[in-house]
């Protein structure tokens, strides 16, 4: 175990290309794997998808897929793309968490206000991410880069998977409690990142919060679905 300090990056070569870091290609594609599989799911839900909110989890679950499967490829490719090979995958990512409260927002009476300041979140973050990118020596510490889409996610999960999602378990699905649930599950990932805690060379931190990563995926499915079945069983939901 190493705390404050990573472990070397595993290198290895294949079809003449020096690569790195298999372990978090590996990682990566599993998220992406889990992430398309699902959002492959719930498009054979026809009877639902007319709903902002079963659309935008559909959707979340094809971009963490697609993004998280590029993020791969910037691991594994960093000696040919550099940062760029990180930034472009981070990008992609930033709409998650507004796919996150445009779901969630659906929900509420009045939603204009908030879908507009959903909206002005997200390109302020892709601002900041691109500034960082530009202005900061972030091939010293490439964590840096993870500061902006950190923060982006961190306030629309607390305000949708935490507040509204604990005011809708009450009188939608119980399984919503499984919302706020997922951001805990993630705390852990948070401090692993922020304090650089690996186990090993082959499990380092970004291994662990991908597999946190996975499980909050497939509650958020839990999650979605059972709202789906209780909007099954009282249509006036």
């Amino acid at each position: 175990m190493r705390i404050g300090e990573d472990y070397d990056k595993i290198e290895f070569t294949f079809l003449n290309l020096e690569l790195l870091e298999p372990n978090a290609f590996i990682g990566d594609s599993l998220i992406a794997i889990v992430g398309l599989f699902l959002a492959y799911r719930m498009s054979r839900q026809n009877r639902v998808m007319s709903s902002p909110f079963f659309k935008n989890w559909k959707w979340l679950f094809f971009v963490y897929g697609t993004g998280f499967f590029l993020g791969g490829l910037g691991h594994l490719m960093y000696n040919y793309w550099g940062v760029t090979g990180k930034y472009l995958p981070l990008c992609a990512g930033l709409p998650i968490p507004l796919m996150i409260e445009h779901a969630m927002i659906s929900l509420l009476p009045k939603q204009l206000l908030f879908l507009a300041l959903s909206k002005i979140k997200l390109v302020l973050a892709f601002i900041a991410l691109t500034i960082v990118w530009q202005t900061v020596d972030v091939e010293k510490d490439l964590t840096l880069l993870l500061v902006v889409p950190s923060v982006n996610s961190l306030i629309g999960m607390v305000l949708c998977l935490g507040v509204i999602a604990w005011k809708y378990a009450k009188t939608t699905s119980r399984l919503f409690y499984l919302f706020p649930i997922s951001i805990l599950i993630l705390i852990p990932a948070a401090i692993f990142q922020a304090k650089k805690i690996s186990l090993h060379p082959w499990f380092d931190r970004n291994d662990f919060s991908h597999s946190l990563i996975i499980l909050t995926l497939v509650l958020y499915y839990c999650a979605v679905q059972g709202y789906r079945k209780a909007l099954k069983e009282s249509p006036t939901l």
